[in-house]
């Protein structure tokens, strides 16, 4: 055989033929045959083996598109479920058994809804179908734009989650449109509707000028700070030989303590701009950059020689280098505030971060109209903010109620506590309050609600041997309300595993930010070792010295705390120091309130407690932060202002200074917050938790026609004296004296003193009749005379001088009221009631009008005293340095219980004094505050409330008696109209917005409505025409006879389904179906009618005219269209007249913006800036 016919003889084998060709390959085959067959089998393997591979990628690749089909298909079909809307034909309606909806009809759905929010504190699409008898479905369709259903509460249940339009559109709106965007994707288009309405009240973008930015503001990424190190620098790698990983110079920042770090600070040798430009030989660049971040002042100090240390040395400030220091500072950050924006992409980077976070929150409006107050006295009827006041309480976790002083907010406290127990959102209510009004709040609560069970703890009932079987009694017994006195609160101690659970999750908290590299400050490592110290010391601590009943023993659910301004003074952990005002130890007390706020809220899912205070600001607007720290602390740790000095870094301006110390006479470095910046986002944010109101006559508070203002002509002496005090700030300004000798708060104290009275500056001065004592006195005496029939009561406020041996402005008032005839038993100083017993003493003599003249100091009278039943009229002898005092002082007269209809409030003012001017500042400083609070705040930047020393241009300017001091209290006094006015107006058009939401919704259903009742009224005529009234007495007689059985079949049907869980189909009448509803109460029974809609018909006691009344409704239907199609255009009308109002876009921004501008252009003129 050939070598061809054998290599074309292989080509054609079988697999059987190789394989016997394997059995006699040494005989017939070559080799080169032999690895020509090999290569062949070797190609057909590798053939066999891709057709293989392609086979099982076909295979895989089909699988899995079966598989993603599948999943397509199961989650279309899940949509569908979840969606459509349908429940199974054996769905039972749990509250169709709920005492809660028995004897509760109403009458439709909107009704329902209002029912399920006053009853149950939410919106319950269960419980609205259990009491109108509608179906889950149509109750959504009619409520659409009232309510919306919340994606990240859902639950993938189509009738929970949902929420009123005035919660779901409020908050952080950002972050719930991007929650709504991401489920209406994943949902088909199901949340569409949320989408669109979030939209449409997205707050605006804030402009990058509109925005303060600062070395500090914790919102900026480290990655920025550590472009602006280069940027201002220059490149620090040039001075290293080699760099093992860059990452370690990156700048750190860790939240939870609010420091930055940055690492390597010498990484720039001796360079030019670290010691010269931005830093000094003394402290360089980085290290001042570092301190800066952190709020730190800048100090440069020497050592020097101390005799009175043990170690003989003592570091002191070397005031020259500081001033040095501060100034590159100064100039550093304004470097940062010009080249933060410069570049675009950082610039919408930081955007996105500051509307994500901050400028995107939406104020709620609370509309508490819809309360019934059931289990409240009917004598007791709330004012409509109090009203919404209670709303705010029952929806948010936590509230700040921020009324003002006389305003009634014990009223709003017990109502919204007896309402959440009512509701079930609340089991145990505390109230704390100031010991000596315990007996006050027993009597208001009793008033409002008589039949309460109420425990009240007093001193004199909680002494250490009563102590602990009342606590008991507080953990185990039912009440509706603990009213608890201050002191009796303190001495209830916290347990060690409260303490200890605290300090696990704080160590947990630490450790998760400390594995994270960019952020393990060392300021964190030491906060480490102090949290595991602590908890060692705890694991030892000694267990026998109290086995009784502890704080969070008791099951408080909510904690409601009275003048809680007092309790302000809480420990702040900051790194900012000789910041004035700032305790980082704070009070006792109040940290003990701040462990047992937490608790509460700890135990209640972050919510459980209201604040109570006219004046929740007082000292500093830093105030605020304390405030949300006890009701806010969960809000602020997601915006990553949790610590002091974060929240600083996002809404406050340091000025460091030195200044003289009033104490020792020496200079000191002081930082206070000159200015507070981007307030319309911390307005937004104290908007969630702050509900603010303002006193008017509507409430049951006296009239007031403004202040009385009483000028005093100024005599020479005092002009003479003015002179003197102009050339004093001359000395001052120039530095011809020490500032230990004179300075403006010096300068500034005496002018307020010789406004009230020349003697008090000048001992040699004589008494003149052209003075505010005098003034005063004539209309204390004139007042007394004109009301002696009624016995009305006065009160004079003077912080100035009160009284003491020699002269003072005490003694002169009496002196010269008993002058007058008024007798000397009719007038008492505050000051002489030393103890609780002789202050409620005298306080019962003032409301029973046995004394009629009282004189006064803000903290003496002006705080929680209730004697403002006779008062007619109120005097400011002085004029009060806070604005907290001055809405403290008038809340002694403007106030609910006041039997005046109409009082008077007198300002003294002498001409050329600092006294209209001090006036008007505090005036200005009340309206900032009253924005802060209220939500309306739309300045961008201002001064703190706490400047109240004047400045050179100031006295200047009053001194001389300059006109435009006059002009501009008159152009502040005008803005201040038009940003009322303002804020009024958006009020407005937020309600309007809202109801113009809700409208599709009510139309909808009123044209279906109609649409049945139209088809029913065709049918009933035809029916009517079908079956005439008989004629023949035969006839008439068994249609009698068949009209009696079933009006008495009606009846004891109708008796026998009385709160029956579910509606029952009875028979049917004339072609409607009569139907025996849920939840029916025999004082109240009534039928459904039923055919294409459904009609309510109010049945009697008795069976005999229920089948007449019957007949009058089906009779009247065309009535009950008429009515239909009556309220149809009605809602259309209502909707046009929304429309056309929302249209027209009314605003008093230009006349806002006038009014600035004007002021800006005055205080230049004027040389001073008090914005």
């Amino acid at each position: 055989m050939s070598n061809k016919n054998h290599s074309g003889d292989s080509a054609q084998l079988s697999l059987f033929d190789i394989l016997g060709l394997a059995g006699n390959i040494d005989s017939k085959y070559s080799s080169d045959e032999i690895e020509e067959v090999i290569g062949k089998l070797l190609a057909a393997k590798r053939t066999a083996e891709k057709h293989e591979e392609n086979e099982r990628r076909r295979r895989e690749k089909e699988e899995l598109e079966r598989k993603a089909r599948e999943e397509k298909e199961k989650k279309e079909a899940h949509i569908r479920e979840v969606t459509c809307m349908d429940l199974p034909l054996d769905w039972e309606n749990a509250f169709n058994q709920d005492v809660r909806t028995q004897g509760i009809h109403a009458d439709s759905i909107s009704d329902g809804l209002i029912f399920s929010l006053s009853n149950l504190g939410r919106v319950d699409i269960e419980y609205i179908s259990s009491i109108t008898g509608e179906d889950y479905k149509t109750i959504i369709g009619v409520l659409k734009g009232s309510i919306y259903q919340n994606p990240e509460t859902w639950g993938e249940c189509f009738y929970k989650g949902w929420e009123t339009s005035e919660e779901y559109l409020s908050g952080n709106m950002m972050r719930k449109w991007k929650a709504a965007k991401e489920a209406d994707k994943e949902y088909d288009g199901y949340f569409a509707d949320n989408v669109k309405a979030i939209e449409k009240v997205l707050p605006p973008t804030v402009a990058t000028k509109d925005i303060y930015v600062t070395l500090g503001s914790p919102w900026v990424p480290t990655d920025i700070i550590d472009d602006f190190i280069e940027h201002l620098l220059g490149d620090w790698r040039r001075y290293w030989y080699s760099i093992d990983n860059e990452e370690d110079f990156n700048t750190k920042h860790d939240e939870l303590t609010g420091t930055w770090e940055i690492p390597f600070k010498s990484r720039y040798n001796h360079d030019v701009k670290v010691t010269r430009t931005y830093g000094t030989d003394r402290i360089n660049a980085l290290y001042i950059l570092e301190r800066t971040l952190n709020m730190k002042s800048v100090a440069v100090t020497d050592e020097v020689v101390c005799n009175t240390n043990s170690s003989g040395k003592k570091r002191v400030i070397n005031q020259s280098e500081t001033i040095l220091a501060i100034e590159k500072q100064n100039k550093m950050i304004k470097a940062f505030q010009k080249w933060i924006w410069d570049d675009e992409r950082r610039k919408e980077r930081l955007e996105i971060i500051f509307e994500n976070n901050f400028s995107c929150v939406r104020r709620r409006i609370f509309d508490g109209s819809f309360l019934r107050f059931p289990d409240m006295s009917p004598a007791i009827k709330l004012y409509s903010y109090q009203k919404d006041a209670v709303a705010r309480i029952l929806f948010t976790p936590n509230t700040l109620l921020a009324h003002d002083v006389g305003a009634g907010k014990t009223y709003v406290m017990i109502a919204a506590a007896m309402e959440m127990r009512r509701m079930g959102l609340s089991e145990k209510n505390m109230f704390v309050v100031p010991n000596d009004i315990v007996g006050q709040w027993k009597n208001i609560f009793y008033a409002m609600y008589p039949s309460a069970n109420i425990l009240c703890v007093e001193p004199k009932s909680f002494t250490p041997s009563k102590r602990e079987s009342l606590l008991e009694r507080i953990r185990d017994e039912d009440f509706d309300g603990i009213i608890i006195a201050y002191s009796c609160f303190e001495r209830i101690p916290l347990s060690k595993e409260y303490y200890r659970n605290r300090l696990v999750y704080e160590q947990e908290l630490i450790a998760e930010i400390a594995g994270k590299k960019n952020k393990a400050t060392s300021r964190l490592k030491k906060k480490q070792e102090a949290v595991s110290k602590a908890l060692s010391e705890l694991a030892v601590a000694m267990d026998d010295l109290y086995n009784g009943v502890y704080f969070d023993d008791l099951g408080i659910t909510r904690l409601f705390v009275d003048e809680a301004h007092n309790f302000k003074n809480v420990p702040i952990e900051t790194k900012a120091d000789k910041v004035l005002g700032i305790s980082a130890s704070g009070s006792k007390k109040c940290k003990d309130m701040m462990n047992k706020v937490h608790m509460v809220q700890k135990k209640n899912d972050g919510a459980g407690v209201v604040f109570a205070t006219g004046t929740p600001i007082t000292n500093s607007i830093t105030d605020a932060f304390i405030m949300q720290m006890y009701l806010q602390s969960g809000e602020l740790a997601m915006l990553d202002l949790q610590n002091f000095d974060s929240w600083i870094g996002m809404f406050a301006e340091r000025s460091t200074e030195f200044e003289i110390d009033v104490d020792t006479s020496s200079y000191r470095l002081a930082t206070r917050f000159s200015k507070f910046h981007n307030l319309p986002e911390l307005t937004s944010l104290l908007s969630s938790i702050a509900d603010f109101h303002q006193v008017d006559t509507l409430a049951g508070i006296p009239q007031i026609d403004g202040y009385t203002d009483a000028l005093i002509s100024k005599t020479n002496d005092f002009a003479d004296y003015l002179k003197d005090i102009s050339q004093r700030a001359e000395n001052v300004r120039k530095g011809y004296v020490s500032r230990k000798d004179d300075n403006m708060l010096k300068i500034t104290t005496d002018g307020r003193k010789a406004a009230l009275d020349l003697r008090l500056v000048d001992p040699s001065a004589m008494f003149t009749y052209q003075s505010k004592v005098a003034r005063c006195v004539e209309n204390v005496a004139d007042i007394y005379f004109k009301t002696t029939a009624c016995k009305s009561a006065q009160i004079i406020f003077c912080d100035t001088s009160t009284p003491k041996t020699g002269f003072n402005i005490y003694d002169e008032v009496k002196t010269m009221l008993q002058s007058k005839g008024v007798p000397s038993d009719k007038i008492a100083f505050i000051h002489d009631a030393r103890t609780e017993a002789q202050r409620n003493t005298m306080f019962a003599q003032v409301r029973k009008g046995d004394i009629r003249v009282l004189l006064g100091s803000t903290f003496k009278l002006g705080l929680g005293v209730n004697i403002q039943d006779k008062l007619i009229a109120l005097h400011h002898i002085d004029v009060p340095w806070r604005p907290a005092d001055m809405t403290q002082r008038e809340g002694r007269i403007l106030r609910q219980g006041n039997t005046n209809s109409k009082v008077q409030i007198f300002r003294y003012i002498t001409e050329g004094s600092f006294d209209a001017y001090s006036w008007q500042l505090l005036e200005t400083k009340q309206r900032f505050i009253t924005g802060l609070l209220s939500g309306s705040l739309t300045e961008r930047s201002g001064k703190d409330i706490e400047d109240t020393v004047l400045d050179y241009a100031e006295v200047k300017a009053l001194a001389v008696g300059n006109p435009l001091v006059k002009e501009r209290v008159k152009t502040a006094n005008e803005l201040s109209r038009y940003l009322t006015l303002q804020r009024k107006l958006v009020d407005s058009r937020i309600h309007m917005e809202k109801e113009l939401l809700e409208m599709p919704g009510k139309i909808s259903n009123q044209e279906n409505n109609i649409a049945q009742c139209e088809a029913d009224i065709a049918f009933y005529n035809g029916w009517k025409q079908e079956n005439p009234e008989p004629v023949d007495s035969k006839v008439k007689k068994e249609a009698t006879e068949k009209r009696k059985h079933l009006r008495e079949y009606i009846h004891s049907s109708l008796i026998g389904y009385v709160l029956e869980p579910k509606e029952k189909a009875l028979t049917t009448y004339r072609g409607f179906e009569i139907i025996l509803p849920a939840n029916m109460t025999r004082e109240k029974p009534y039928i459904w009618l039923k055919r294409n809609g459904r009609y309510y018909v109010e049945l009697g006691d008795t069976n005999t005219g229920n089948l007449i009344r019957i007949d009058n409704f089906l009779d009247d239907l065309q009535k009950h269209f008429d009515k239909l199609k009556n309220g149809f255009a009605k809602l259309q009308e209502r909707e046009y007249q929304l429309k056309e109002e929302l249209k027209k876009h009314e605003s008093f921004s230009d006349e806002i913006e006038e009014c600035r501008k004007k002021l800006e252009i005055l205080n230049k003129k004027l040389g001073v800036d008090k914005t």
